[in-house]
């Protein structure tokens, strides 16, 4: 726009010859922008300088907004949309008779969706966009619109809905200020229960949904009328600043918002589907706590071992597993346990979750160049003592981490395998030589999550026959572990807590095996979930990790050496201690922390 701009300024008699010498003097010394160069050289004021642009772009331009003059029957629809005139800091004012145009006085009017949002709302074949001067805009909508603007989800959600709130049943599709109280509704409630995604999704004749709660879908709305599909998306759009008149394509947008005071980066995501649009929307925190490395479920020896790997100054670090299975937070623990003044830690991520304060966190961006390979290779040169890749996805990303943690570098990633042997077999599958992962490797992490009980649903009750004999066989493997003598051990050591301990939830009671009077065989409990008002009826309340972690010893570097399996490759593992995730889960379950459904679920592969 600049060299046109000053064109336009230059024949419309605004400009001298001598101004733009001048101005371009100025740009060229300054670095500013030609609008700010204009003002500061007091060649336009401010009010000219919107004025003019507007004219340069062929936009019409109000210079009184307060004598404007809005049909009544205008001003009714603006009621039901005021979320859209505060969202969109614009609103239709006129009709031009003629042509049956729909003028609207917008402060962003180059943007393309503000005329779209509008065409949609009135119903309108044509809408002509006109703009005025921000400050004034602002004003005329706080005088005259501010009594009747809700207070807008994007800023702020304060509101302390009922429980009785959150089950809006019945929308009046004709007012959009419902619509937007709903989405507040559906945002507030996942906040409440901690979701880390909501899906709105078109069914053949209702809308449907979910929060994913711990890990789980749940359908925790009544559905909704199918003719409220429309309306819903296309709020949740407008928040997101996506086009809503495109609906056969996919797009993706963020809502940056404050829901009870706490800061949250929306992540929204569209797509088709055959009965209509679908909408899924992650939430995520902003200044999460960063819990401590004992708190993620790791124990024992594999807690041990991990440590041990983070404290040695070069080498590579992996954590494994699916998506959604809590590596991202396991690296960010590790990080913040890291973290010191007299380290440089870069970390390389897509996208940045969880901001770890005195860290150096860089967004992936392919778009522009940023990969994770492209980035890694530059950091280098940037005097990183400990460097995190969010994830390793092809060769060069992973052959870049292995000569960073060769040249003096402790490297920390994930990578996508169903077990931690498997990071070895993967990673030679890339093309990465067997010599250089017995070189750099320390420990390979593999983890799932499981839903952990809340501590007032737990109920005790020894297990079927054929379960007992599947876990006793399934332990069996662990060199000197006895479940009994373990239970019987915790049993002791945990009695008389209350659920009202803080320790209580990853360390609970443990009832000591029994005698069944049958069989006169030892037998030991299981627990079973049992929906509670505390954890709102869904019987578990948090996650925590069921871990392996695979220390890279001399009999581990031989098997891969030799190109061993990974079965035997795990199998050594085992014989030196480790404690495969799924036994790992089996014990949790013997402790009363999650369920043996739970663990089915989730860490058997």
């Amino acid at each position: 726009m600049d060299s046109s701009f000053i064109e336009y300024l230059l024949n419309q008699g605004v400009l001298t010859l001598d101004d733009v010498k001048k101005l371009k003097e100025y740009i060229k010394t300054s670095k500013k922008p030609i609008e700010t160069a204009l003002v500061d050289l007091k060649l336009l004021t401010k009010k000219q300088l919107y004025k003019y642009k507007a004219l340069f772009y062929n936009i019409g331009f109000i210079d009184d907004i307060f004598s404007i003059k809005i049909p009544q029957y205008l001003v009714e629809i603006i009621k039901k949309h005021l979320d859209t005139v505060k969202q969109t800091a614009s609103f239709p004012f006129g009709v031009e008779e003629e042509t049956r145009t729909i003028k609207v006085v917008a402060k962003n009017y180059l943007d393309y969706n503000i005329k779209q949002v509008w065409r949609v709302l009135l119903n309108a074949e044509e809408v002509d966009v006109y703009t005025t001067y921000p400050e004034d805009l602002d004003r005329y909508i706080s005088e005259k619109f501010g009594a009747l603007i809700q207070e807008d989800v994007v800023k702020e959600l304060e509101v302390q809905p009922t429980q009785k709130s959150y089950a809006v049943q019945e929308l009046d599709t004709e007012s959009g200020s419902k619509i937007a109280r709903f989405v507040n509704s559906i945002l507030e409630y996942a906040v409440d229960v901690e979701a880390s995604d909501i899906h709105i999704e078109p069914l053949e004749n209702a809308v449907r949904i979910r929060f994913r709660i711990d890990g789980v879908l749940v359908e925790r709305f009544k559905r909704l009328n199918k003719k409220v599909l429309p309306e819903l998306i296309s709020r949740i759009k407008i928040l997101a600043k996506l086009r809503i008149d495109e609906t056969r394509r996919p797009q993706d947008g963020r809502i940056f918002v404050r829901i009870k005071g706490k800061e949250f980066d929306l992540r929204v995501a569209t797509s088709p589907t055959v009965h209509g649009e679908k909408a899924v929307i992650r939430l995520l925190p902003k200044n999460t706590k960063i819990i401590k490395i004992e708190e993620t479920g790791l124990r024992g020896k594999a807690l041990s071992d991990f440590k041990k790997a983070l404290r040695y100054t070069a080498g590579f670090i992996l954590i494994t597993g699916p998506t959604g299975s809590g590596k991202t937070t396991t690296l960010a623990t590790a990080l913040h346990y890291l973290n010191k003044p007299s380290v440089n830690i870069i970390t390389i991520e897509d996208p940045v979750e969880i901001i770890i304060p005195g860290i150096t966190q860089i967004q992936v961006n392919p778009r522009i160049g940023l990969t994770f390979a492209n980035i890694l290779r530059s950091i280098l040169r940037q005097d990183p003592d400990i460097i995190m890749v969010g994830e390793i996805r092809d060769k060069e990303t992973a052959e870049l981490a292995i000569h960073a943690a060769l040249t003096g570098h402790l490297v920390l990633s994930t990578l996508h395998t169903n077990d931690a042997a498997g990071a070895f077999i993967r990673l030679m599958e890339m093309g990465i030589e067997p010599y250089l992962l017995t070189s750099t490797l320390k420990a390979v992490v593999s983890q799932r999550l499981v839903r952990t009980l809340c501590p007032y649903s737990r109920k005790p009750y020894v297990p079927p026959e054929d379960i007992k004999r599947f876990i006793e066989k399934k332990l069996s493997i662990l060199p000197n572990f006895d479940i009994y003598e373990y239970l019987e051990k915790l049993a002791k050591e945990r009695a008389g807590k209350s659920p009202e301990d803080p320790t209580f939830r990853l360390a609970p009671p443990v009832n000591p095996p029994t005698v069944d009077p049958k069989t006169r065989e030892k037998v030991f409990y299981l627990y079973e979930a049992e929906p509670h008002p505390r954890c709102s009826n869904l019987a578990y309340k948090g996650r925590t990790g069921v871990f392996e972690v695979l220390w890279v010893s001399e009999e581990v570097k031989k098997a891969v050496l030799a190109k061993k399996t990974a079965a035997e490759i795990a199998q050594i593992a085992i014989n030196e201690g480790m404690i495969p995730f799924y036994h790992d889960g089996l014990i949790k379950a013997l402790e009363g922390i999650t369920t043996f459904e739970e663990v089915e679920r989730v860490a058997l592969i």
